[in-house]
């Protein structure tokens, strides 16, 4: 299986414990009564595959850039295996058993640990989406929500932060359009996650191990996905190629950088900008932002509409 030895170019295989170890074998998750009456041997065993279900050599998951000192931990991390497997097992073995698994996993000499798609990719934090045109639609209710808070009454500091609320709630809606449309096109076409793997230079450049190949196979969406739960959707340089390489479609993610801006103040400055003045926002701001987020939408649909039609 492609968990049971991770991309560390070992001699040999780790040690595989019995079955009835795990109470989900697919995960590694170990039975912890089985665990406490194990002998040393297939605790270590155990315990070093649980880990290496979940966290693996940085070269696997995690890019890398020379001209930033080495790694980008996009995912999270590094992981420190003594802290994991601490954090994990305590209190169900010795120390010393422990200390021995430690031992095993960085028998040559990996130190810092990328999370693998089972640590960071929770399917809670998906999106569902079931017609073509469902993101549009949604787009559409939801600034139509974000309009109407414009419309509360109370004191100028509620009309603000009301303003403030609708601001943020409009950049917000364009991020959920984008990723929303993207899930739609990753979940109802093959040929778009096959360009997004082939093409994407995030999974295209990943290194594999040939024994990996059917593991990794059978759960490309997951992996795409897993992704996306990671992208900042109003990062144009993030979301762009997304476009670009899974759907052949140039974004046009401009003119929205002030905006963006704003929002960032909004929600992260309390509603002053760096210089702890406030941010001044007006019901017209707002309505005008509503609207080029929905005209910039409306346009993204017909270029995938397009691209979608040439290509059958």
């Amino acid at each position: 299986m492609g968990l049971v030895k991770s991309m560390m170019n070992w001699d040999e295989q780790l040690p595989e414990p019995p079955s009835d170890a795990y109470s989900d074998e697919h995960t590694r998750e170990v039975n912890n009564d089985w665990l406490r009456e194990a002998g040393n041997k297939d605790q270590v065993a155990a315990m070093a595959q649980w880990f290496l279900a979940r966290f693996c050599h940085p070269a696997e998951e995690t890019p890398y850039e020379s001209s930033e000192g080495g790694y980008i931990w996009v995912y999270g991390g590094p992981y420190d295996a003594q802290e994991e497997i601490e954090g994990r097992f305590h209190g169900l073995v010795s120390s010393e058993v422990i200390d021995q698994t430690v031992e095993l996993l960085q028998r040559d000499g990996i130190h810092e640990w990328a999370p693998t798609q089972l640590t960071y990719y929770d399917d809670f934090y998906d999106v569902d989406v079931d017609e073509r045109n469902e993101p549009t639609r949604r787009l559409e209710a939801r600034l139509m929500e974000l309009r109407a808070v414009l419309g509360l009454q109370g004191s100028e500091e509620a009309r603000r932060a009301a303003r403030y609320l609708a601001y943020g709630g409009v950049i917000a809606a364009l991020e959920t359009f984008l990723w929303e449309t993207m899930t739609y096109w990753i979940d109802h076409s093959e040929q778009t996650v096959k360009n997004l793997i082939v093409k994407y230079p995030r999974f295209r450049d990943q290194k594999i191990n040939f024994g990996q190949i059917y593991d990794i196979k059978d759960r490309l969406v997951d992996k795409v996905k897993a992704h996306m739960q990671v992208v900042v959707w109003h990062r144009s340089d993030q979301v762009a190629p997304m476009f670009k390489y899974g759907l052949d479609v140039n974004l046009g993610f401009v003119g929205f950088d002030k905006a963006i801006r704003k929002r960032h103040d909004i929600v992260h400055r309390s509603g002053h900008k760096v210089d702890g003045n406030p941010i001044v926002i007006s019901d017209k701001e707002v309505e005008e932002l509503a609207e080029r987020v929905l005209v910039f939408a409306n346009g993204v649909d017909k270029k995938i509409a397009a691209k979608d039609q040439a290509h059958k």
